[in-house]
């Protein structure tokens, strides 16, 4: 497998090279998100100090209580994982360590954060010094894409700490007096930025999960073993398409008349590796007894052009027959070249009896050919192999004509039961909850169709169609266009969820718990429908953290939208609505005289248009591509 498998290999359909891909999709992302916690983290941090300082110890503690909360949830997400734990029973040193490390993550929580960027960061740097396809590159690559509990530390940061730092540091801002200390409004705005391109990365990363986790993309959280193995299982269980469709090379088979004269030759000669080798060792280490060795002298005289003109053949005159005669004799050896004329000319020395044991294997070739093309059937090409006797009467007679209508027939039988088998797959695979027994063809009927089936499809004359081969689609992860067209999508629908909500709490606080409660039951109405109870019971408490999530944004995360184009229309649609509703009533009803409450509104409106623009040239133009593997039949 490619180590960088996964990672988009196109920006804007144009192919790029491996360190593009790299500096794209690891170092740059990874230098943002470091920048990125460095500063919403000490803006919280300063925020808390100076609600001290100016005598506001409950925002403060609110404050200060949103910094802690992921880092607090993700070691009790940790902690109560199973898996996660050494396999060994009982509290042994292992344990102790593995716990002694949870508390520690806990405790300076954002020294292993940094540490987790920073790791990334060099690993990201180091893949770039490496070739294509080396061991340096995949072992880079590898520790870049390795698994981490600060993953889903950093998950959990975008909303429960950014999202709800958010709401409170915009209302903190918005309230009568609060723009007496202009220390404190700076690191606010600060704060409530940063907050915004946090979630905003976080929804882009997570956006469509589900989608790219069939296919292959992992939880960054999990524990190596559980990575490994649903990388081999994947592997195992399916193809690509291009593994699938393609068809293996078929080789001619060899002829069984001709004889084998190349091996004979290697049996006797070796071949050239091991003539190689054989020299080499006789070089290395001479001994005294040595087989004879067949040379091939060279000389001044085979580079003396007049010399070589002059060398004639001695038995350039003789036939096959003649030469064995000649060469029947006791001696082993002779030299063609003459070696009393010549001692220093060519000289080629062989055994004449391996010439003619070859000479015999040739003469055995032509006569079994030759047998060969007399037993040929009408199926051979006689006008090549026979010329003169081309308008001879065929020896044997030809195959009778098959049946046209009991062939048409059973043809058209054979797709009637490929088209019900397709259009019952079908039906199993898009409609959920079927009632039992819909297609269970038990009755004798059906029993006895399916067995005529069945003998059909084992009638010689029996066309092969192709079967239905179950698939899974899933998504290619964005390219780097894509992410930055999304990412600035969802910074401008943050920017108007946010300001919208914040604004309507002001003046209407009662109406505000009622539409976020509204909201979130409808989410979890939606949930529950998309799952259709068939989850596991631990997820449902997973589904009310999620339904918290789809208050401000929505991303495929843990379930896997049916409709997908329905869910995003939907919601876009509902918090629109949402939000030009609460717009329409506090601009309208509420009681208001500074100037800050008309930019916020003109800043909704602007931000929400930009939104819709966005996400639009993002689903026309820039959409991953569908990524299509096929499960593998057993």
């Amino acid at each position: 497998m490619d180590a960088l498998d996964g990672v988009p290999r196109s920006v804007l359909g144009y192919p790029v090279k491996t360190r593009t891909q790299i500096v794209a999709t690891f170092l740059v992302p990874v230098i943002f998100e470091l920048m990125l916690y460095i500063v919403l983290t000490t803006a919280d941090i300063l925020i808390t100090v100076e609600h001290f300082r100016n005598g506001a110890p409950t925002w403060a503690w609110f404050t200060l209580t949103l910094i802690w909360l992921p880092a607090v949830v993700c070691f009790c997400s940790i902690v109560s994982t199973p898996e996660r734990w050494p396999e060994r029973i009982g509290f042994d040193e292992r344990t102790g360590r593995f716990l002694f490390n949870q508390v520690a993550i806990l405790v300076f929580f954002p020294l292993a954060a940094l540490y987790r960027f920073s790791r990334r960061i060099f690993w990201s740097v180091e893949a770039l010094f490496h070739d294509k396809g080396s061991y340096g590159r995949a072992q880079a690559v590898a520790k870049i894409t390795e698994t981490s509990p600060c993953e889903l530390y950093h998950f959990l940061q975008a909303f429960l700490q950014a999202a709800p730092q958010m709401m409170l540091q915009l209302y903190i801002l918005l309230r009568d007096g609060t723009f007496r200390n202009y220390d404190t409004v700076t690191v606010q705005v600060i704060s409530v930025v940063c907050s915004f391109l946090t979630m905003a990365t976080i929804i882009t990363g997570y956006q469509r999960f589900e989608s790219q986790k069939i296919v292959g993309r992992c939880y960054p959280w999990s524990t190596a073993e559980q990575a490994t193995q649903r990388r081999k299982q994947l592997l195992r269980s399916t193809s690509t398409a291009v593994s699938a469709l393609a068809t293996p090379s078929i080789a001619p088979e060899a002829d069984p008349i001709v004889p084998n004269i190349m091996r004979n030759f290697y049996s006797r000669y070796g071949s050239e590796g091991e003539r190689e080798s054989t020299a080499n060792e006789r070089v290395a280490v001479p001994t005294a007894e040595q087989s004879p060795r067949k040379t091939l002298n060279v000389g001044a005289f085979n580079f003396d052009r007049q010399q070589s003109k002059a060398h004639q053949d001695p038995y350039v005159n003789f036939t096959d027959d003649d030469k064995l005669q000649e060469f029947s004799g006791p001696p082993d050896t002779v030299d063609r070249a003459g070696s009393k004329s010549r001692p220093s000319g060519r000289s080629v020395s062989f055994k004449l009896r391996d010439t003619a044991e070859e000479l015999e294997a040739m003469d055995h070739y032509l006569r079994s050919a030759e047998d060969v093309r007399g037993y040929a059937t009408d199926d051979s090409d006689d006008e090549y192999l026979k010329p003169d006797g081309f308008d001879a009467v065929p020896k044997r007679p030809a195959p009778p004509t098959p049946e046209a209508a009991a062939g048409m027939f059973h043809r058209v039988s054979v797709f009637r039961h490929m088209l019900l088998f397709n259009a019952e797959a079908y039906i199993k695979e898009k409609v959920p909850r079927l009632p039992e027994g819909m297609f269970d063809h038990a009755n004798p009927k059906e029993g006895s169709r399916k067995a005529q089936g069945t003998g059909d499809q084992t009638d010689g004359d029996a066309i092969s169609l192709p079967s239905r081969r179950q698939t899974i689609v899933g998504l290619e992860q964005d390219d780097v266009v894509g992410k930055a067209v999304l990412f600035l999508g969802w910074v401008m629908f943050l920017l108007m969820r946010m300001l919208a909500l914040s604004t309507f709490y002001v003046f209407f606080p009662l109406y505000f718990w009622m539409l976020v409660a509204n909201h979130y039951l409808l989410m979890i109405a939606c949930i529950v429908y998309e799952v259709r109870l068939h989850e596991k019971l631990e997820r449902y408490f997973f589904y009310l953290f999620l339904a918290y999530m789809y208050v401000f944004s929505l991303l495929e995360f843990k379930i896997r939208f049916v409709h997908v184009r329905w869910w995003y229309v939907g919601y876009i649609g509902l918090v629109l609505a949402e939000n030009v509703a609460s717009l329409v009533l506090w601009y309208n009803l509420g009681a208001f005289e500074s100037w800050w409450f008309y930019f916020l509104h003109h800043t909704i409106v602007a931000s929400g248009s930009l939104s819709v623009l966005c996400f639009l040239f993002y689903y026309a133009f820039l959409r991953p591509k569908d990524k299509v593997l096929f499960v593998n039949e057993d």
